[in-house]
């Protein structure tokens, strides 16, 4: 088998981040200019253009958001789960291969995909871990800013409004849940896989059912969350957990 890293589901969540960050973008432009519309004065014209323009933003947003959910993630995750199954099967469900995406030596079988849910529980959490750090900067920010414009009684309720409305009816605050929400079930999921394996000494049916079980829940938590993990973290985190992953595999013998 060869050495080198092959990774051909990059191809299909590349532009899936892609156009997730562009989606992100017109989020954040459409949210300033929602601020920048209170305090351009009495200018028709320009007020004009400026609302013209936050409805073609708007609009741009909800066709690439859309796209990106329905179509890029969905694809891209379909590939990730029928590579996920060929490799723990030692099938080939298509005609693509990736080679040391999944670091285990066990033969192909129901423990392999196992081990192979194990290791993307622990890369998925230590992920999720840093992004989620961001997320409550971002929250507590807006929060923090409230609180400091509702202190003084000559803020705009126009201004107090906006910020509302930016953290209720955006993705903002739903996308920091549904981020914690997806944190705590990896680091569920990587538990449950640590606590499978360190305890099994057999390979009955009993065991085989508890691997389908943590399978299916590290895919449903995934599929329902719909938060795409961010490749810049994996890259800067990828040599420092193969390390974990690797002294994980020895002290359980995998």
């Amino acid at each position: 088998m060869s050495t080198q890293r092959k990774d051909t589901l990059e191809k299909y969540f590349k532009p899936l981040l892609t156009s997730d960050k562009l989606s992100n973008a017109l989020l954040w432009l459409s949210i300033a200019l929602s601020f920048f519309l209170l305090y351009v004065g009495d200018s028709p014209k320009l007020k004009s253009t400026l609302n013209v323009i936050f409805i073609v933003i708007t609009l741009l947003y909800f066709v690439i958001s859309n796209f990106t959910s329905l179509y890029l993630a969905r694809r891209a995750q379909n590939k990730r789960m029928t590579h996920l199954i060929s490799n723990s099967f030692g099938v080939l469900l298509d005609d693509e291969e990736t080679n040391l995406y999944y670091n285990n030596s066990q033969n192909p079988s129901v423990t392999r995909l196992g081990i192979n849910v194990f290791e993307n529980a622990l890369f998925s959490n230590t992920i999720a871990a840093k992004m989620v750090i961001a997320e409550r900067i971002k929250i507590g920010s807006f929060v923090v800013l409230s609180v400091i414009l509702m202190s003084y009684r000559s803020t705009s309720l126009e201004l107090l409004a906006i910020i509302a409305q930016t953290l209720l009816t955006t993705t903002i605050l739903t996308n920091w849940v549904k981020l914690e929400i997806l944190r705590h079930g990896f680091e569920v999921i990587y538990d449950s896989c640590r606590t499978l394996f360190l305890n099994s000494s057999t390979r009955d049916d009993l065991f085989t059912s508890q691997i389908f079980n943590v399978v299916m829940k590290y895919e449903i938590l995934k599929a329902s969350m719909g938060i795409n993990l961010s490749s810049a973290i994996f890259h800067k985190v990828n040599a420092e957990t193969t390390v974990e992953w690797e002294r994980i595999k020895t002290k359980l013998k995998l």
